[in-house]
């Protein structure tokens, strides 16, 4: 049944963002360390069990994803909003210089044809 799961997951790849088969990555191999928290209350409930494994796979998630760097930007609403004063100043930046190179190679074009006598 594992293997016609992995076939699922690949086949659905296109959708699923990279950081989440690298979280499930981490869960499989961190999987050993997390089994040695389960109690003998598993056996009398195994849903408990079972919520155990999602909470510890929704745990490799977040932690993969950077879930929490996320939320403690946007917390800070001065330090978000600077941030994309300078992204957008860069931005600006790379766009009038864009520019003025492109003004520059039409300039150049338009007087080396005038020497020409075109």
């Amino acid at each position: 049944m594992n293997s016609e799961f992995e076939d699922k997951i690949q086949s659905k790849s296109d959708a699923v963002r990279s950081d989440a088969f690298l979280a499930k990555r981490k869960f499989d191999s961190e999987k050993d360390a997390f089994d040695d928290l389960s109690t003998a209350d598993d056996e009398y409930y195994p849903e408990l069990a079972e919520l155990r494994h999602e909470i510890k796979l929704m745990m490799a998630l977040f932690s993969e994803s950077k879930f929490d760097d996320i939320i403690h930007l946007i917390s800070n609403p001065t330090r978000l909003m600077g941030l994309n004063f300078i992204i957008g100043f860069f931005r600006g930046l790379g766009f009038s210089l864009a520019l003025l190179i492109i003004l520059l190679i039409i300039l150049a074009s338009i007087s080396d044809t005038s020497f020409l006598g075109l």
